[in-house]
This record gives C-alpha cells, structure tokens and sequence, in this order.
C-alpha cells in the first residue's frame, strides 16, 4: 500500500453512498450524474471494481475466473479504505487492470475526503463490513435483457471482448451470481429504484435532495 498522508487534518463530516444494481443496470451513469450535480469540491468516488483481486495466470479465460462472485473482491480492504474516509483521512486505493486482469504493481488512486462519497458497485450490498461503513445506500432495478444488451455494448467497444464471448460469460456467470447475490442484496437498500425512476430523474433528484439535507455541502 502506498504512503498514507496521516499528517493532514481530517475533515469534519465525510458521508457515504452506496450505489449498487446489476452489472449494466446504470449504476455508474446515475453515480456520475449526481456527482456532476454534487460538484467535484463536493463529491468522491470510491469503486468497487479497483478491489477485485490480481486473476491467477492459470485462469486467463474470463470463464474460468467468477469477477461476480464476491470472492473475487478484496471487500475488507474496501470496508478499511471507507472507514478511514469515513474519519476524514485520504485514501490510496488499488488501480485494477482489466486488460490484464491484475492489479497496477504501485499504482494507487489518491482520493480526498470530501462531504459526500459515492460507492458504485454490484456487490457492495452483499458485503456485510462495507454496509457497515455506509451512511446510505441504493439499488437500481433493470431486467435482465436490457442488462445483457448493454454489457455486450460496452465489452465489445471498450474492452476488445466479442460479443459470444460476452453472451456466454452473462449466461453462465453473471446471471447466476445476480440471482444468487446480487438481486437478494436490494433487501439492505435504503431506497430500490426502477428504470423508469432512473430514466426520469426522480433517483438523481432524490439523492441530490438527500445530499443537501444531510451532507455538510461546500
């Protein structure tokens, strides 16, 4: 881990928002528009997907290693990282490869507190110790098609996969491990949103409103 900066004072009130769903159910477009609304002096991002743990060599193939299986998350080093924002300290959080499936060897992401911080991540309610270090949290209902549409859109254009490649890794991994995890972890969820209430702005509103009567905004 890098070098923690312990001799900066810490700010007075840091609140934290987890915004979990499906993968591709529109949790990180919903996460950066409200940051965008927030402003940057308001507002930091912490992600679940920088915890992923490095991929064993022997298990290159995405289909031989379950990234929607919460072991595939170092989740008490995300519950450590939030607590010590939490408290008003930065953080220097792993940088994860996904090209290479591994994480950046030195490479951290400096983040400040700041009044409000936003959690995005699919399994973040599952995860007992990061609900604990949560002031608020939400999730984003989508069905499973629409999920799987947008997946094979984003994989295809961002990440070099194909599209099989990405249909057969939702069916046999993705789809399962929602079922299994993800969609019963919208029980710990302070507010369920449909896509019809992201679509429409009554998610982004609601939580800009929930920020400004409970955050310490700038």
């Amino acid at each position: 881990m890098a070098a923690l900066r312990e001799n900066v004072a810490p700010m007075d009130k840091v609140m934290t928002i987890g915004i979990a769903g499906g993968s591709c159910s529109g949790k990180t477009r919903l996460l950066k528009r409200l940051a965008q609304r927030l402003g940057e002096h308001n507002c930091a991002v912490v992600l679940q997907d920088d915890y992923y743990f490095s991929k064993p060599d022997a298990a290159r193939d995405n289909l031989k290693f379950n990234f929607d299986h919460p072991d595939a998350l170092e989740f008490e080093l995300l519950a450590a990282d939030l607590a010590r924002i939490k408290a008003g300290y930065p953080i220097d959080c792993p940088q994860y490869d996904f090209a290479l499936h591994v994480r950046k060897d030195g490479i951290f992401r400096h983040i400040a507190p700041r009044p409000v911080v936003l959690v995005d991540g699919i399994l973040i309610l599952d995860s007992e110790s990061v609900r604990a270090e949560l002031d608020h949290s939400v999730y984003i209902r989508c069905e499973a098609q629409t999920r799987l549409d947008r997946r094979v859109d984003r994989d295809v254009r961002e990440r070099g996969r194909t599209a099989d490649n990405v249909i057969a890794q939702f069916d046999q991994q993705v789809q399962p491990m929602h079922e299994r995890f993800v969609a019963p972890s919208a029980e710990f969820a302070a507010r369920v949103y449909s896509q019809d209430e992201v679509k429409t702005d009554v998610a982004l509103d609601e939580l800009v409103a929930y920020c400004q009567r409970n955050a310490a905004l700038k």
